[in-house]
């Protein structure tokens, strides 16, 4: 695909910077796209011990049954062969390649952070940067830290800036958007991993609708949270591109124009679809962004079958036929499968478009969460309040019951990245028809 588009043109008290862990608990998934009706909240009562906003919705977010993945949709991944095709056409199951899982890439990484302001909104936006480091970087394990000084140390990243860059691109562009009351570093390991295998990931705080705002009681209104977030990412990746830019220059030529997805957890799940097909509502209009070549929607919200109870309408789902992959838990209660993911599914008209289930998944089992409560033991001191919000939130994801986290980001990783490298790279996207498709997951392509 080729483009040729003009350039479009802190700390508060922050005790919930570490509700960045709340990443998303009250991504609204009913509240209509056009007006600012409220509907009784369907968080979980675990989310609503730190989220008054927590899901300004009611059909869209009611708890879906354990059924309500659609068992025929569960067992049928593809098309079954016709019943007269000579037998030497049939794969067996035998016959199937075991999933290969996708672990770290070649390039180690490097974490930036940065300032990007739209003059226009007069809306600065805080933006950390994620790349491939040239060989031979060194530097010191990058803290994601809170205002309280409480901090989490990634494993595999380093703090690093724009000229340590590996200078093997251009590189594919990923925007990562953050849950409703989230922040931007929340989903490091996925956005870490992505990074890791050759592409430049950015993600922005979407200001007014943080960690800071939420707990400081500040947080925008609705309506104007949803019409922020697609323009946030527009003006993102205008910056990436921008070599007038004094913080993103330097990013630049190693950004490549021609190939930029957007993805995003819950509230950034309908960002990434807003991304691809626009958004209206009584305060405004964002276009569809022309540059965006895919969109990977994780547990989204886009609300229900009920036009009074929809974040994004059927006619902009309909618009939207960039290549998707849509991922879910089967146990999400915050934004769940049904109506979200099944109301998107059905839709849009992504080509391709593939949908990925985890079994007994939640909806923080796609943030850091987990990974906080195993971490933060091993400091010397942790404030008693980010401790007890972090276990309390991370109750949705980290629980007995629900999968693994190491397991459920292996596949996550796994199949997004295989998705992105299918779209930008012309490599294979994991095929149902040739690869055993592991029991604790639901792959549907269409």
């Amino acid at each position: 695909m080729v483009h040729h588009p003009g350039m479009r043109r802190t700390l508060a008290v922050l005790v919930g910077s570490l509700l960045v862990a709340a990443s998303c608990a009250s991504d609204d998934a009913g509240t209509s796209d056009t007006s600012d009706s409220t509907a009784a909240t369907t968080a979980t009562e675990t989310i609503e011990t730190v989220d008054d906003e927590a899901e300004s919705t009611t059909p869209a977010t009611e708890p879906a049954e354990p059924s309500a993945t659609e068992p025929s949709e569960s067992v049928a991944q593809t098309d079954p062969p016709a019943t007269d095709a000579p037998a030497e056409t049939t794969t067996t199951a035998a016959e199937l390649d075991e999933l290969a899982l996708i672990g770290p890439g070649e390039y180690d990484v490097g974490v930036s952070t940065i300032t990007i302001t739209d003059t226009e909104r007069d809306r600065p936006l805080t933006v950390d940067v994620w790349y491939p480091l040239a060989d031979g970087t060194t530097g010191e394990p990058h803290r994601y830290t809170f205002v309280t000084g409480d901090y989490y140390e990634s494993p595999t990243a380093i703090s690093a800036d724009a000229a340590s860059i590996a200078p093997d691109g251009p590189f594919p562009l990923v925007v990562y958007s953050h849950g409703s009351g989230g922040q931007r570093y929340i989903a490091s390991n996925y956005t870490e991993a992505i990074a890791s295998h050759g592409y430049v990931v950015v993600a922005p705080d979407h200001t007014g609708n943080t960690a800071v705002e939420r707990i400081s009681e500040t947080s925008d209104d609705q309506a104007l949270i949803a019409l922020n977030r697609p323009a946030d990412v527009r003006v993102v990746i205008d910056a990436m591109l921008d070599p007038e830019n004094p913080e993103t220059a330097g990013f630049v030529a190693s950004t490549d124009p021609e190939r930029v997805a957007v993805t995003g957890h819950s509230f950034g799940g309908f960002t990434a679809y807003a991304a691809a097909s626009g958004y209206d509502n009584e305060l405004g209009s964002v276009e569809a962004d022309p540059l965006v070549d895919a969109i990977i929607p994780i547990a989204p919200a886009v609300g229900s079958d009920d036009p009074d109870q929809q974040l994004l309408s059927d006619e902009r789902l309909e618009a939207i036929t960039t290549p998707a992959l849509v991922i879910a838990g089967t146990n999400d209660q915050t934004t769940p499968i049904e109506p979200n993911v099944r109301r998107a599914w059905d839709l849009t008209s992504s080509d391709p478009s593939y949908r990925l289930e985890l079994v007994d998944a939640q909806h923080q089992t796609f943030t850091d969460l987990c990974d906080y409560i195993e971490f933060f033991p091993t400091l010397p001191e942790v404030n008693p309040l980010v401790l007890d919000t972090v276990i309390t939130m991370g109750a949705e994801g980290c629980s007995p019951g629900d999968m693994p986290i190491d397991r459920a980001q292996e596949v996550t990783n796994t199949f997004a990245i295989s998705f992105l490298d299918s779209i930008f790279e012309g490599t294979e996207m994991i095929d149902p028809d040739t690869t055993e498709i592991p029991d604790d997951v639901v792959y549907l392509v269409k």
